[in-house]
């Protein structure tokens, strides 16, 4: 549960040390949000490299937040996030995403400027609006991210104004560094009747090896049928000129539909995921399917178990050094949040 610090506020703290009683007085001056939460499992898979391991213990998730905002007619806020988030993707569970966040240090931090009420200004290292799941996998409906996640944007320096039309509809540029390419996007986030919606046109212009020169138009639908939350992740994406080779199909897409039926304190979150980019290389794996299912048990508001069943089925043999074509991944993880 997230814990309002209150403006003003003295907290004291004493240990002892050599015998001696220390202390120390913390005074925050304005209201501030802290949030966060630790989360770690086992994850056992098949298929994996001849010379790889094929199970891991893994913290998947150490993260502390801190975000506040100050003013009255112009307002300036924050929201800093510190630790660590091991992006483990269904096709490659035990090695995480090599370009994010496996190791210790700033997730993301970003300043807001509201010069206006309608207008906000966001800069520094950035969540993307892109897809629908999220950084900190602990707010995921399940532990590994999907396929349709590996293609898209994630975590980058950058900035974004974001306009409200309505209290229900906004709509937002942006600017930023993902692979250091001068990319941008455009976009709208809002809810309309029962559903949420998000939808981006994301144009990448990478300069490095890790990126591709691509076209990314991206959809987000969520809504709640009664004890079912059900949600939608459509995305086309297609190559610029610059990257295409003779013969190479030039463009993919992927959908990835989630449904979770809540019980009570149980949960049974199912993600089911379809991806096809033909030899254009957007997706790795050619052309396949997932399936994940990922019962989970919240004994407390802010704490849960859950298990995990995750397979990945692809047309071309890219899995144990080229010799199989599909990947069942096993893991349990714990977690705790605030």
């Amino acid at each position: 549960m997230k814990k309002k610090l209150l403006a003003l506020a003295v907290f004291a703290v004493g240990a002892s040390a050599f015998a001696e009683e220390k202390s120390f007085t913390l005074k925050l001056s304005q209201p501030l949000e802290l949030y966060g939460g630790v989360s770690a499992g086992y994850f056992f898979t098949t298929n994996e490299g001849s010379k790889d391991s094929d199970d891991a213990f893994q913290l998947t998730n150490a993260l502390v937040g801190l975000k506040g905002e100050v003013g009255d007619s112009i307002k300036l806020g924050f929201d800093l996030a510190v630790g660590q988030s091991f992006q483990g993707t269904i096709d490659a569970p035990l090695s995480g995403s090599s370009a994010y966040t496996d190791t210790f240090g700033v997730v993301w931090g970003y300043l807001t400027l509201k010069p206006m009420e309608k207008l906000s200004l966001d800069a520094g290292v950035l969540t993307t609006n892109v897809g629908y799941e999220l950084a900190d996998t602990y707010s995921n409906p399940n532990i590994t991210f999907g396929e349709v996640w590996w293609a898209q944007p994630f975590i980058y320096p950058g900035a974004r104004a974001t306009f409200d039309l309505t209290d229900k509809v906004s709509l937002y540029a942006e600017y930023n560094k993902q692979f250091n390419g001068d990319n941008f996007a455009l976009g709208s986030l809002g809810e309309l009747g029962p559903v949420s919606y998000g939808i981006t046109y994301f144009d990448y212009n990478d300069t490095d090896s890790s990126g591709t020169n691509k076209n990314l138009v991206d959809v987000v639908l969520g809504m709640n049928a009664g004890s079912i939350d059900l949600g939608l992740n459509f995305d086309y994406q297609w190559l610029d000129d610059s990257a295409k080779s003779p013969g190479q199909d030039d463009s993919a897409y992927g959908v990835a539909l989630y449904i979770t039926p809540n019980l009570g304190q149980l949960s049974v979150p199912v993600r089911l995921e379809y991806f096809d980019s033909g030899t254009s290389g957007i997706y790795l794996d050619n052309k396949g399917y997932t399936l994940t299912i990922t019962p989970t048990l919240k004994p407390t508001e802010n704490t849960f178990v859950r298990g995990e069943v995750a397979y990945i089925s692809t047309d071309n043999k890219v899995f144990k050094g080229g010799t199989k074509d599909n990947k069942t991944t096993l893991a349990v993880e714990l977690g705790f949040t605030f």
